[in-house]
């Protein structure tokens, strides 16, 4: 009986290992991205947005928040990086107060990771 715990152990030990080996891989290729997107905004004259690495891989590794101060510049950031990265548009959401988010994604499939733009606007 205790063999078979220890084996037990061992495995759920070895999947755990292998969780957290996945999200650091996942940071890892997201870094690579966000400074190939990074070198984008100085070359393409993109606006600068906010960038966030996720690790959860059932989510997208990586965010770009549009946040500028003005409703309009953050809704014309959102469009001019939406098209850079030629990302499809998601539903976007209105809240009880009418602010709306919006919402786009492309997966890159060099990396082999999901980035997504946001902008309340």
């Amino acid at each position: 009986m205790q063999d078979e715990e220890r084996l037990e152990n061992l495995g759920l030990q070895a999947q755990a290992e292998k969780a957290r080996k996945d999200h650091l891989h996942l940071q890892q290729r997201a870094i690579e991205a966000l400074k190939g997107l990074l070198a984008r905004t100085l070359n393409e004259d993109l606006p600068v947005i906010s960038w966030a690495i996720h690790s959860d891989p059932a989510s997208e590794a990586l965010t770009g928040t549009c946040d500028a101060d003005d409703r309009d510049q953050r809704r014309r950031d959102f469009e001019a990086w939406s098209e850079a990265l030629n990302a499809t548009p998601l539903p976007a959401e209105t809240t009880s107060q009418g602010v709306t988010t919006v919402r786009a994604a492309v997966t890159d499939n060099y990396l082999e990771l999901r980035i997504s733009l946001v902008a309340d606007i």
